[in-house]
């Protein structure tokens, strides 16, 4: 069973991806966050609980409290408790060339996606 992540404060996005995700059966389970501190706390006490970690996270940079960055350098710090690997991909409506660059130093982020989501994209992601 694959399972999805998708952690955005923009209830609107979510729901476009959500809708994207079950119309083309990209992923078996989906779970949505508003707050990255939230995903963060639920992955931290399921560290070892396999069929309850995603298999990918859909990961917004710009969030109020716990931004995607804050979410990355937490993340990494318990990413090898991990019963298996997570890929990240960052979602984002950023352009902004040094924003890829530093998404690209973290090991557990796969790629950079430019918002909003198509159903190409979303056959693309692993």
């Amino acid at each position: 069973m694959r399972k999805v992540f998708i952690i955005d404060d923009d209830v609107i996005h979510q729901r476009i991806a959500q809708i994207m995700i079950e119309k083309h059966h990209t992923y078996d389970s989906i779970a949505s966050y508003t707050e990255a501190g939230k995903a963060l706390g639920f992955l931290q006490e399921n560290l070892q609980n396999k069929a309850e970690l995603p298999d990918v996270i859909l990961l917004d940079l710009n969030m109020p409290v716990v931004d995607g960055w804050d979410f990355l350098d937490v993340f990494k710090t318990f990413e090898s408790d991990l019963a298996k690997e997570i890929n990240i991909y960052i979602v984002s409506s950023s352009v902004d060339e040094n924003d890829k660059a530093r998404a690209a130093t973290y090991s557990s982020v796969k790629g950079f996606v430019s918002k909003p989501l198509s159903p190409a994209t979303l056959k693309e992601l692993d």
